[in-house]
């Protein structure tokens, strides 16, 4: 399984999660993001080309708390479409993250 593909200018994501299950929500989500930076870096897509971003997280009330990472991952970039919804992720998970983009200058 592929955490990412990029494919006729167009690139997605996986749906990524945290090595480190005793991180909290915003531990977790730092995490999932640095190993979608290191993703998009190999792929050469940059945070401006994303159209989308999808959330899962495992309680709503982290919601605020998830938008505070979020935010700053997204610092003076255009932010994407984006959907955050509730989810059971299974035992520690507490935050899931995937991302697609067009890469438009790609064959």
């Amino acid at each position: 399984m592929s955490l990412a593909v990029s494919y006729r200018g167009l690139f997605e994501t996986a749906g990524v999660v945290a090595d480190d299950l005793q991180q909290d929500v915003q531990g977790q989500l730092r995490q999932a993001l640095s190993t979608i930076d290191g993703l998009m870096a190999e792929a050469r897509v940059a945070k401006d080309q994303l159209t989308r971003v999808q959330l899962w997280i495992a309680d709503y009330r982290h919601f605020d708390l998830v938008n505070e990472v979020y935010d700053r991952w997204l610092q003076g970039c255009a932010k994407p479409a984006r959907a955050c919804v509730g989810a059971d992720l299974g035992q520690g998970y507490l935050v899931e993250v995937q991302v697609f983009a067009v890469c438009a200058d790609r064959p």
